[in-house]
């Protein structure tokens, strides 16, 4: 099985969640973490919303296996600003940002296509 799932599934074990409500709020399903569909990488984007939904999830555990699994300094979840960067461009300029922001940020650009494409249609 491919490493960043078997993570997954240990930090899912660790927190006690219910398996099928895991793969229902992270959005992928049971049969990729079993069989052939467990040999698969995980995309990008999956790895950013599945810490966007889990922050205390460290990036550096999931990905790399190094330090803890959960985020913590002092014994609060780590600020924003401190946690993972990533690069984000829009091919003019690129910046490097939070991985959560960029995650938010998609989202909110997924969310204003589509109601967009509902407001051409409703005005049609």
């Amino acid at each position: 099985m491919d490493k960043v799932k078997e993570r997954l599934l240990q930090f899912a074990k660790s927190q006690k969640l219910v398996m099928m409500d895991f793969y229902k709020k992270i959005t992928i399903a049971s049969s990729n973490f079993s069989g052939k569909g467990g040999e698969s990488a995980l995309s990008t984007d999956k790895i950013i919303h599945i810490l966007t939904i889990y922050p205390e999830l460290s990036a550096d555990w999931l990905l790399l296996e190094k330090g803890e699994m959960l985020r913590k300094k002092n014994g609060k979840s780590v600020n924003v600003i401190e946690s993972p960067q990533t690069n984000i461009s829009n091919g003019d300029l690129t910046i490097q940002a939070p991985v959560e922001l960029v995650a938010l940020l998609t989202s909110q650009q997924e969310t204003i296509k589509m109601q967009a494409s509902i407001i051409s249609q409703l005005t049609k």
